[in-house]
Protein backbone atom coordinates (compact mmCIF):
# COMPACT_ATOMS: atom_id res chain seq x y z
CA UNK A 1 0.00 0.00 0.00
CA UNK A 2 1.36 3.70 -1.04
CA UNK A 3 0.58 6.30 1.61
CA UNK A 4 1.15 8.94 -1.21
CA UNK A 5 -0.24 8.73 -4.85
CA UNK A 6 2.21 10.43 -7.65
CA UNK A 7 1.19 11.61 -11.02
CA UNK A 8 4.80 11.61 -12.60
CA UNK A 9 3.12 13.01 -16.02
CA UNK A 10 1.91 15.97 -13.42
CA UNK A 11 5.44 16.24 -11.69
CA UNK A 12 7.58 16.54 -15.25
CA UNK A 13 4.89 19.37 -16.40
CA UNK A 14 4.93 21.27 -12.82
CA UNK A 15 9.15 20.90 -13.00
CA UNK A 16 8.87 22.65 -16.95
CA UNK A 17 6.39 25.23 -15.91
CA UNK A 18 8.67 25.75 -13.09
CA UNK A 19 11.61 26.22 -15.31
CA UNK A 20 10.02 28.51 -18.27
CA UNK A 21 8.92 30.96 -15.11
CA UNK A 22 12.57 31.40 -13.90
CA UNK A 23 12.97 32.69 -17.15
CA UNK A 24 9.98 35.42 -16.95
CA UNK A 25 6.48 35.79 -15.98
CA UNK A 26 3.81 34.29 -18.02
CA UNK A 27 0.06 34.04 -18.00
CA UNK A 28 -1.43 30.97 -16.69
CA UNK A 29 -3.12 30.61 -20.88
CA UNK A 30 0.71 31.01 -21.73
CA UNK A 31 1.92 28.44 -19.47
CA UNK A 32 -1.09 26.04 -20.44
CA UNK A 33 -0.47 26.49 -24.25
CA UNK A 34 3.01 26.08 -23.71
CA UNK A 35 1.99 22.47 -21.80
CA UNK A 36 0.07 21.80 -24.39
CA UNK A 37 2.76 22.12 -26.63
CA UNK A 38 4.82 19.35 -25.10
CA UNK A 39 2.05 16.80 -25.16
CA UNK A 40 1.01 16.66 -21.43
CA UNK A 41 -2.34 15.60 -20.82
CA UNK A 42 -5.42 18.00 -19.66
CA UNK A 43 -5.27 16.72 -16.51
CA UNK A 44 -1.89 17.23 -16.01
CA UNK A 45 -1.84 20.86 -17.04
CA UNK A 46 -5.00 21.72 -14.93
CA UNK A 47 -3.29 19.91 -12.24
CA UNK A 48 0.19 22.22 -12.84
CA UNK A 49 -1.80 25.52 -12.98
CA UNK A 50 -4.37 25.09 -10.02
CA UNK A 51 -0.80 24.57 -7.98
CA UNK A 52 0.96 27.59 -9.62
CA UNK A 53 -1.60 29.90 -8.73
CA UNK A 54 -2.47 28.17 -5.49
CA UNK A 55 1.57 29.17 -5.08
CA UNK A 56 0.93 32.55 -6.30
CA UNK A 57 3.55 31.56 -9.06
CA UNK A 58 1.40 32.87 -11.78
CA UNK A 59 -1.12 36.04 -11.81
CA UNK A 60 -2.45 37.23 -14.46
CA UNK A 61 -3.55 40.56 -12.53
CA UNK A 62 0.06 40.98 -11.58
CA UNK A 63 1.70 39.85 -15.05
CA UNK A 64 -0.95 42.40 -16.79
CA UNK A 65 0.52 45.39 -14.29
CA UNK A 66 4.13 44.39 -14.83
CA UNK A 67 3.84 44.02 -18.40
CA UNK A 68 1.78 47.51 -18.86
CA UNK A 69 4.33 48.85 -16.78
CA UNK A 70 7.33 47.76 -18.73
CA UNK A 71 5.92 48.59 -21.97
CA UNK A 72 4.94 51.83 -20.70
CA UNK A 73 9.03 52.52 -20.19
CA UNK A 74 10.45 50.67 -22.96
CA UNK A 75 8.24 50.97 -25.97
CA UNK A 76 4.89 53.49 -24.76
CA UNK A 77 1.52 52.50 -26.44
CA UNK A 78 -2.00 53.55 -26.44
CA UNK A 79 -4.46 51.85 -24.51
CA UNK A 80 -5.59 49.71 -27.23
CA UNK A 81 -2.52 48.44 -27.70
CA UNK A 82 -1.74 47.53 -24.54
CA UNK A 83 -5.06 45.91 -24.05
CA UNK A 84 -4.18 43.78 -27.79
CA UNK A 85 -0.98 42.34 -26.44
CA UNK A 86 -2.71 41.69 -22.97
CA UNK A 87 -5.62 39.74 -24.91
CA UNK A 88 -2.46 38.14 -26.87
CA UNK A 89 -1.27 36.86 -23.73
CA UNK A 90 -4.56 35.22 -22.58
CA UNK A 91 -4.93 37.83 -19.93
CA UNK A 92 -8.97 37.79 -19.11
CA UNK A 93 -10.55 41.21 -20.21
CA UNK A 94 -11.90 42.09 -17.14
CA UNK A 95 -8.32 42.39 -15.74
CA UNK A 96 -7.17 44.04 -18.96
CA UNK A 97 -9.48 46.57 -18.71
CA UNK A 98 -9.48 47.62 -14.41
CA UNK A 99 -5.21 47.16 -14.80
CA UNK A 100 -5.13 49.88 -17.73
CA UNK A 101 -7.62 52.26 -16.11
CA UNK A 102 -5.19 51.96 -12.69
CA UNK A 103 -2.27 52.26 -15.04
CA UNK A 104 -2.86 55.26 -17.52
CA UNK A 105 -5.11 57.43 -14.64
CA UNK A 106 -1.79 59.54 -14.31
CA UNK A 107 -0.46 59.15 -17.52
CA UNK A 108 -0.79 61.84 -20.31
CA UNK A 109 -1.39 59.84 -23.64
CA UNK A 110 -1.06 62.75 -25.43
CA UNK A 111 2.22 63.83 -24.24
CA UNK A 112 3.72 60.14 -24.24
CA UNK A 113 2.98 59.79 -28.24
CA UNK A 114 4.37 63.46 -28.53
CA UNK A 115 7.45 62.39 -27.08
CA UNK A 116 7.63 59.29 -28.98
CA UNK A 117 7.03 61.05 -32.49
CA UNK A 118 9.47 63.92 -31.37
CA UNK A 119 12.35 60.96 -31.45
CA UNK A 120 11.20 60.40 -34.63
CA UNK A 121 10.61 63.43 -36.29
CA UNK A 122 13.85 63.33 -38.10
CA UNK A 123 11.97 60.38 -40.44
CA UNK A 124 10.03 62.89 -41.48
CA UNK A 125 11.49 66.18 -42.49
CA UNK A 126 11.97 65.48 -46.11
CA UNK A 127 8.46 64.29 -46.66
CA UNK A 128 5.41 66.17 -48.57
CA UNK A 129 2.98 67.35 -45.36
CA UNK A 130 0.25 64.53 -46.46
CA UNK A 131 2.99 61.77 -46.49
CA UNK A 132 4.65 62.80 -43.34
CA UNK A 133 1.43 62.67 -41.72
CA UNK A 134 0.08 59.65 -43.43
CA UNK A 135 3.04 57.73 -41.79
CA UNK A 136 2.84 59.55 -38.13
CA UNK A 137 -0.77 58.41 -37.80
CA UNK A 138 -0.39 54.94 -39.38
CA UNK A 139 2.68 54.70 -36.50
CA UNK A 140 0.69 56.13 -33.93
CA UNK A 141 -2.24 53.83 -35.00
CA UNK A 142 -0.28 50.75 -34.86
CA UNK A 143 1.04 51.60 -31.77
CA UNK A 144 -2.69 51.53 -30.31
CA UNK A 145 -3.21 54.98 -30.05
CA UNK A 146 -6.50 56.66 -29.99
CA UNK A 147 -7.43 58.60 -33.73
CA UNK A 148 -7.85 61.77 -31.86
CA UNK A 149 -4.78 61.77 -30.01
CA UNK A 150 -2.81 60.68 -33.45
CA UNK A 151 -3.96 63.19 -35.06
CA UNK A 152 -3.44 65.81 -32.89
CA UNK A 153 0.08 64.57 -32.23
CA UNK A 154 0.75 64.46 -35.24
CA UNK A 155 -0.26 67.78 -36.89
CA UNK A 156 1.85 69.27 -33.28
CA UNK A 157 5.19 67.34 -34.82
CA UNK A 158 4.53 68.71 -38.48
CA UNK A 159 4.07 72.36 -36.99
CA UNK A 160 7.22 71.81 -35.55
CA UNK A 161 9.36 70.35 -38.57
CA UNK A 162 7.77 73.57 -40.73
CA UNK A 163 9.00 76.00 -37.82
CA UNK A 164 12.30 74.86 -37.94
CA UNK A 165 12.35 75.17 -42.26
CA UNK A 166 11.06 78.48 -41.29
CA UNK A 167 13.86 79.32 -38.41
CA UNK A 168 16.59 77.72 -40.86
CA UNK A 169 16.02 80.28 -43.76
Amino acid sequence: MKLFEVDEAVEKAKAYAMRLLGYRAYTQKEIGDKLANRGYAQRAIEQTLSTLERLNLIDDALFARQFVAQRLRSRPAGRKGLAFDLVRRGVPSEVIERVLDEALSDVDVENMALDLMMHRANRYRGLSRERALGRMYGFLGRRGFEASVAREVAQKVWTTIENEKVEQR
